[in-house]
């Protein structure tokens, strides 16, 4: 099940910005096809959970993707319509060069107000130094780059983000007042659940939809505070 899907002719569609009302006739009305997984294209039903939370589901309740491309094209759906909602325009998979001919490729790119805004979604293992210089290529090309990584990405990450930030910033002495998820400033990092109602958590246990998230990022209130980055 996913919040997000594709209609017929590519819009993105996050069925939670749907009032429950029209959830219910669209259930009634939709022709096989009108909307595919995000996944792997394959014909989606619309449904509600016992809880009332509208979402999408396999027709065949089967995927033939993998779990790594399930999460990320769920996570660049719900992104993408996230920001249809806002009314900005983002697309999929642009790719870009910094000024020293290092090139990279966004899963998800859009602009506002001057600023060019790169999402990264990274489901597998990574290590901290590919993170690092993903992330400076992206800031030589005047690309703001936030990353949304899986639960068990963001713990192997912070590990090793906590062990930098206590050896650099702190000199290997525990800070009185914590290192909250022992992030970086210069890495931007949340984790995003997929399943169901999408949701983007952070620091101090706090979550938020992915449409109230990126206006954070917009908005300035998305910001690095004690060693997490969190929505104020």
């Amino acid at each position: 099940m996913t919040q997000a899907a594709w209609t017929r002719d590519g819009r993105p569609v996050d069925a939670g910005t749907i009032p429950i009302g029209i959830w219910e006739r669209l259930k009634q009305s939709t022709a096989v096809g009108d909307f595919v997984m995000p996944c792997c294209k394959a014909p989606a039903v619309l449904k509600t959970s016992i809880n009332g939370l509208p979402f999408f589901a396999h027709l065949s309740d089967e995927c033939a993707a993998a779990p790594e491309t399930t999460w990320h094209q769920a996570g660049k759906a719900s992104v993408l319509a996230a920001l249809l909602g806002m009314g900005l325009q983002g697309r999929d998979e642009v790719p870009g060069r910094s000024p020293s001919g290092d090139r990279w490729e966004a899963d998800v790119l859009f602009s506002f107000n001057g600023r060019t805004i790169a999402i990264e979604l990274q489901r597998s293992y990574q290590h901290l130094r590919d993170f690092l210089r993903r992330q400076e290529r992206y800031a030589a090309s005047s690309v703001e780059c936030y990353w949304l990584v899986r639960h068990e990405t963001f713990l192997t990450l912070g590990k090793a983000t906590s062990r930098l930030s206590l050896k650099r910033d702190y000199g290997n002495t525990w800070p009185p007042g914590g290192i909250g998820t022992g992030m970086l400033p210069e890495l931007p990092v949340a984790m995003l659940d997929t399943n169901g109602a999408q949701r983007v958590m952070f620091g101090g246990g706090k979550a938020a939809a992915v449409p109230l998230w990126l206006a954070g990022l917009l908005n300035g209130s998305f910001q690095y505070r004690g060693g997490s980055w969190d929505l104020g």
